[in-house]
């Protein structure tokens, strides 16, 4: 409210004035906190630029009072942080390549606070008794010779500390696991918020399990004072053996100012929701709740109407998933503002069902600079299971309507599960960063789909971006391999290696 004093009103006129400001004022203040003068709520709606709320009674176009809009974090925006030094760790450093089977993942952070960038990675336990089925490639499907159970050590996750010399140190020591079966039997999804607010980063990874995907066990790692961090699944989950299947993520989707955790899983028809959802109280503590949505393969939680809520990006196999008592699609659920995703209120988006009808990967960013976030899904073939990749790419234009700019056929068999967005050529937009776990046919892992504006990119392939990187003053892509330095204990047992192999060529008379 604004009020206009001209120098020819006199006093009186000046008082009544001020008077009636200090009584709108209060007004305004008792509106907001939830009353209208007929007793009703006022109803909140986003300004026209879309930074603040404003609160209206009986349906008047002028706000009553108005709250900046704090927008929530969302895990894309940990990962995606512009300020983090961004690099293509090695796939599988030491000992990393022994202990995890397929399926590496990792995340870039400064997780000790050093101001070095540090590497964590999960991956998928070696199972001694496996069949060796040559269909498996195929099928994806592992079968084990002890009936429904993979045998097997269940591995750690891995952290690697860097520091000043680019250098990546394998840490074991500050991962404590102390249950009972320690480990995990497939790292699904790498999930990385401060989840206990002690301004240090926390793990949750979620575990499907290495041969029927119905869930093995979460772990939940969270910081500790010492500098470890410790699984404390057993008092920090509000249910024991938690169980959430693959897709899962992470926001702040209630706005109270701490990361809770989201997954999805494929059986409403058992359990009366897809979504369920991991509360936060403030402490770490997550407590378990159902929170509708649709089911979901590939699932990430982004703010795409601008209202300051983030909301769901789904996705599934476009083909035969979908039933009347099982909504499958490729869209975007949305927030209630509450954190819930009902699954009555959703938007579709562009498919490809005919070739590209498989999704293993969505996530979202600001691709033209226009203040609200694009979408990029990663499809791969339906009839060829996982082989081949596609990325789409669909332009937010406001409003809840979006564009879809088709697909970019990438070279090679391998499918994308990680996208990831820099400045790599430092010209103001962001560029696409591409990832999958197959350095041994480096054909797609660590592509970059570089952004020229108007949503045109050009492919660079991962040797391309190297050799660019390599080239000092001409680099456009800010790319590049960091070594790791090994454990004394590490650098030990390849010590003795090498020197049992001396011994036994010198017997052979090698």
């Amino acid at each position: 409210m604004v009020f206009l004093i001209e120098s020819h009103l006199n006093l009186n006129t000046y008082m009544k004035n001020l008077l009636l400001l200090l009584i709108l004022s209060l007004f305004s203040a008792q509106s907001f906190a939830g009353s209208c003068p007929d007793g009703s709520e006022p109803v909140k709606s986003v300004s026209a630029d879309g930074s603040y709320y404003e609160y209206n009674c009986g349906g008047s176009n002028s706000s009553t009072s108005s709250q900046k809009v704090a927008k929530a974090l969302a895990g894309i925006d940990i990962e995606n942080d512009p300020n983090i030094d961004f690099f293509k760790p090695p796939i599988a450093p030491f000992p990393t390549d022994m202990m995890y089977w397929w399926g590496k993942k990792w995340q870039l952070a400064d997780y000790n606070n050093d101001g070095f960038i540090d590497v964590f990675y999960v991956g998928v336990m070696r199972a001694t008794n496996y069949i060796k089925d040559p269909e498996w490639e195929v099928t994806g499907e592992v079968e084990c010779t002890n009936g429904d159970k993979c045998e097997g050590t269940k591995p750690l996750p891995s952290l690697f500390l860097g520091d000043a010399d680019g250098n990546l140190t394998y840490s074991p020591h500050l991962l404590i696991d102390n249950r009972e079966e320690p480990g995990m039997a497939l790292g699904g999804q790498l999930i990385v918020a401060d989840y206990n607010n002690d301004g240090v980063m926390d793990f949750y990874i979620t575990d499907p399990g290495i041969q029927d995907y119905n869930g093995h066990r979460d772990s939940y790692f969270l910081s500790q004072k010492d500098g470890t961090w410790l699984e404390s699944s057993n008092t920090h989950l509000s249910h024991p053996n938690f169980i959430s299947a693959n897709n899962g993520t992470t926001g702040d989707i209630d706005n109270d100012g701490d990361m809770d955790v989201v997954y999805t899983e494929m059986n409403r028809w058992e359990r009366g929701t897809s979504f369920w959802c991991l509360m936060n109280d403030g402490t770490g503590f997550l407590k378990k709740r159902k929170c509708d949505g649709i089911d979901s393969f590939a699932f990430e939680l982004a703010d795409l109407d601008g209202d300051g809520d983030l909301d769901a990006l789904v996705s599934g196999h476009e083909k035969g998933y979908s039933s009347a008592a099982n909504l499958v699609i490729t869209g975007i659920v949305w927030n209630d503002g509450r954190g819930n995703f009902n699954k009555h209120n959703y938007t579709r988006l562009p498919e490809h069902k005919q070739k590209w009808g498989v999704i293993a990967e969505v996530s979202a960013s600001d691709l033209d600079n226009d203040g609200d976030l694009d979408i990029v899904y990663s499809r791969t073939s339906e009839d060829d299971f996982y082989v081949g990749a596609a990325i789409q790419i669909i332009e937010n234009l406001g409003n809840k309507k979006f564009k879809d700019h088709g697909l970019i056929i990438l070279e090679g068999k391998e499918h994308i599960f990680d996208i990831k967005f820099r400045d790599f050529d430092r010209d103001g937009d962001n560029d696409i960063y591409l990832v999958n776990d197959r350095d041994a046919m480096p054909k797609t892992n660590g592509t970059v789909l570089l952004n020229n504006g108007n949503f045109n990119f050009d492919i660079v392939r991962p040797d391309e971006a190297l050799t660019l990187f390599r080239d000092g003053t001409d680099s456009k892509i800010m790319v590049s391999y960091k070594k790791h330095t090994l454990t004394d204990e590490a650098q030990s047992v390849e010590d003795e290696i090498a020197a049992f192999e001396a011994e036994l060529a010198a017997e052979l008379g090698e």
